[in-house]
């Protein structure tokens, strides 16, 4: 008897758990679910289907339904239903839930119906399940140049609603032979990833095969790329001109940007029109290296510069252009600049050019040899004019100007010391036989030319001081800076002026334009 009793108790007890609650005035409505439980997975919209029945003795009507629940997890849909419901009369419909990426278990829902200040609630189970979900991905591209390293990104994303056990692999493969073939077990929560990135170094011309799979959660995945390294065929050029050594990549559609080039140790990169140049400022040997995607070529380049040796025959400069090597160079374009103009020239197949003393004048003048395919250079040089002597005995200013006019078979070369020494004591024996004002109260000036800069060093006589002490000199300069006095620059000009006491030295400093 008594077990019959508490068999009967709990019968009751679950009738009354499905029992809708009702709250309200003398029109009650009761909603009842349909389908209790309802089963779905993460990224399933499922559907409750209901019962709206009028308890009460008026019809009712404009119904709203939902569903209520927890915050996270699922999206409710909300309804409105306007069709009249008489008493005692029933309808039916559904209300859709978006599952969204929850852990499995069953959620009890409330789906509630409501009338006017008349409302009714009953109880909704969903059971969502284990999803046993991810994404594979390989990142690598369709092709790659020899001769550069190839890196390949592997992932595997957990869609999961909860931990994935199992095994990743993968494996790469050249022309149907494998390079790399790993697998190892993992451990994935919802929402984590698996990484790797895998390197070659600078693989081998052929077409490649990258696989991804895993087995997880009892479901087998793959994914396969592919990608190929090949080798452009190129071409190239490189050469000294203009200063500069020039390398010119290139194939059949034309120049070829970002090719590596190695000039002395410096390394460097084509630009778009496949062209890279390299300032050259001193003569010597060069070796340009250059990476044709993996095919490693090395060439020479050997720069010379130019030397000028000049030599005066009455009223022309004979002017000798030899290469490093003292060779003669064909096809210089030879200028001459002094105190009344300029002259150009162009050496003959021996190196010879002629400069008309007539037009540059007598005095300071300046050579310069240029050439695209050497470096050029510059010489300064003292030509002397016919025979004559001024002298200006005034106490505020000092002009001393003594021209010698050489022999024919004399010949002035410069550059060369031992020539110019004979021809310094030659000039100075003439002084000191004809006067002793020359030798012991004139001031004593030297002028030299290295790279881009001229000097001038001027020496007061042991005998006296200079006052209002005057050089100019026709050159080309930019800048002038000087130790005594003061210097400028004035209408393509070069004006010293200074005082110095007897023995005293001063310098001067020109940079060449």
């Amino acid at each position: 008897m008594r077990y019959s009793a508490l068999i009967l108790l709990l019968l009751l007890s679950a009738v009354l758990i499905n029992v809708p609650t009702v709250t309200g005035g003398a029109t009650p409505i009761a909603i009842t679910p349909l389908k209790n439980p309802v089963e779905a997975l993460p990224g399933d919209t499922v559907v409750i289907p209901f019962q709206i029945v009028n308890l009460g003795n008026e019809t009712v009507g404009n119904v709203t339904v939902y569903v209520t629940g927890p915050v996270e997890g699922f999206i409710y849909q909300t309804k409105l239903i306007r069709i009249p419901i008489p008493p005692n009369g029933t309808i039916n419909d559904v209300l859709s839930v978006k599952v969204l990426t929850v852990p499995p278990g069953r959620y009890n829902l409330t789906i509630v119906a409501r009338a006017g200040s008349f409302y009714t609630q009953a109880v909704v189970g969903v059971k969502v399940g284990l999803l046993t979900d991810c994404s594979l991905d390989v990142n690598v591209d369709r092709e790659y140049i020899y001769g550069h390293d190839v890196r390949i990104g592997l992932s595997v994303v957990s869609k999961s609603n909860g931990i994935l056990l199992g095994t990743i692999g993968y494996s790469v493969l050249r022309d149907g032979r494998k390079l790399i073939d790993n697998e190892s077990p993992v451990y994935l929560k919802p929402g984590k990833a698996w990484k790797k990135t895998l390197t070659l170094r600078k693989p081998k011309l052929g077409n490649y095969t990258v696989v991804l799979w895993t087995n997880l959660g009892g479901r087998f995945r793959k994914v396969v790329k592919t990608f190929r390294v090949y080798q452009r065929q190129l071409s190239y050029k490189a050469y000294f001109n203009n200063g500069a050594i020039t390398v010119v990549v290139y194939n059949s559609s034309g120049g070829v940007p970002g090719i590596r080039v190695m000039v002395n140790g410096t390394e460097l990169r084509t630009g778009d029109d496949g062209r890279v140049s390299y300032a050259v400022g001193r003569p010597g040997t060069y070796k340009v290296t250059i990476d044709l995607d993996g095919r490693i070529v090395t060439t020479i380049i050997e720069v010379r510069k130019l030397f000028i040796n000049p030599s005066q025959r009455g009223s022309v400069l004979i002017v000798r252009v030899v290469d490093s090597k003292g060779l003669p160079v064909p096809n210089v374009t030879l200028s001459a600049s002094g105190p009344l103009g300029e002259d150009y020239a162009v050496t003959n197949s021996s190196g010879i050019a002629i400069i008309d003393l007539n037009r540059t004048g007598y005095g300071t003048v300046i050579l310069s040899a240029k050439s695209s395919e050497y470096l050029g250079s510059q010489a300064v040089v003292q030509v002397t004019g016919p025979r004559t002597s001024t002298h200006t005995p005034t106490r505020s200013r000092h002009t001393v100007v003594i021209n010698l006019t050489l022999p024919q078979d004399i010949v002035v070369e410069g550059g060369g010391a031992n020539t110019l020494l004979s021809v310094i004591l030659m000039a100075s024996g003439l002084l000191l036989a004809g006067t002793s004002y020359v030798a012991f109260a004139t001031p004593i000036v030297h002028e030299e030319v290295l790279d881009r800069y001229y000097f001038i060093k001027v020496r007061a006589p042991r005998l006296r001081s200079l006052k209002n002490y005057r050089i100019e000199r026709r050159v080309s300069a930019l800048e002038v800076r000087a130790t005594k006095g003061k210097a400028r620059l004035e209408d393509g000009k070069l004006i010293w002026e200074l005082d110095l006491e007897a023995g005293e030295e001063a310098y001067l400093q020109a940079v060449l334009g």
